[in-house]
């Protein structure tokens, strides 16, 4: 049968499909503005109607705010993952009445959290904490109380605390690396059968960023 006859009859079927797939697609885009908009007043406090109005007042008054306002819900409607629209929404809050320094280092941190996938994420928060093979070292240096001493990662170590990203650790470390996440220490001998591999550390731009990511606390009940 001739393709253009069995296009013109699947014709039907593929706008109800494509309706129903926009239709969708159309309604977690809204929830996922609105979910980022609500953590940014969140973030600000008060009255949550009049802090949205304020974001809306800051991007008609300040091209750059809007810039940064425009950007952030762009990248927010795009991704499913939760933390990222989360840390997104605390750009919104943390330029809210600067337009200056403040609003452009908040457009240069949504710019990088627009390149990091889940996997980078993913990377990134085990990196956050001490990889067990070190928890004697840091025992031996006196902190074993404090999680962000002797975080020295591979991709060994990476792999070896989620097995899941075999194959994905290494192009992930690239990419952290890249934005200043993450730090190489140059090349090390590691336990066999790994040979040579780099060693890396996360930097304090990457505990920021985990910061930005977390869960606001809540108070106790």
């Amino acid at each position: 049968m001739d393709a253009a006859v069995v296009g013109a009859a699947l014709t039907p079927v593929i706008e109800e499909v494509l309706g129903r797939l926009y239709s969708g697609m159309t309604v977690r885009r809204v929830k996922r503005v609105t979910e980022t908009l609500a953590d940014a007043a969140e973030e600000l406090g008060g009255d949550a109607a009049e802090q949205l109005r304020r974001f809306a007042d800051a991007a008609a008054s300040d091209e750059t705010y809007q810039e940064l306002l425009a950007r952030t819900l762009t990248i927010a409607q795009d991704t499913s993952m939760r933390d990222k629209r989360r840390a997104l929404g605390r750009a919104l809050a943390n330029a809210l009445d600067d337009n200056g320094t403040k609003v452009d280092s908040e457009i240069a941190f949504v710019r990088m959290l627009a390149d990091l996938d889940p996997v980078h994420i993913r990377v990134l928060k085990i990196m956050s904490r001490r990889p067990e093979h070190l928890d004697r070292v840091a025992e031996q240096m006196n902190a074993a109380d404090d999680p962000k001493a002797v975080r020295q990662w591979y991709e060994w170590s990476i792999v070896h605390a989620d097995p899941g990203l075999e194959g994905a650790a290494y192009g992930a470390l690239q990419v952290l690396e890249r934005h200043g996440l993450i730090w190489d220490g140059g090349e090390q001998l590691v336990p066999s059968p790994h040979g040579m591999q780099h060693e890396y550390e996360i930097s304090p731009y990457g505990d920021y960023l985990i910061d930005r990511l977390a869960e606001p606390a809540r108070p106790a009940r």
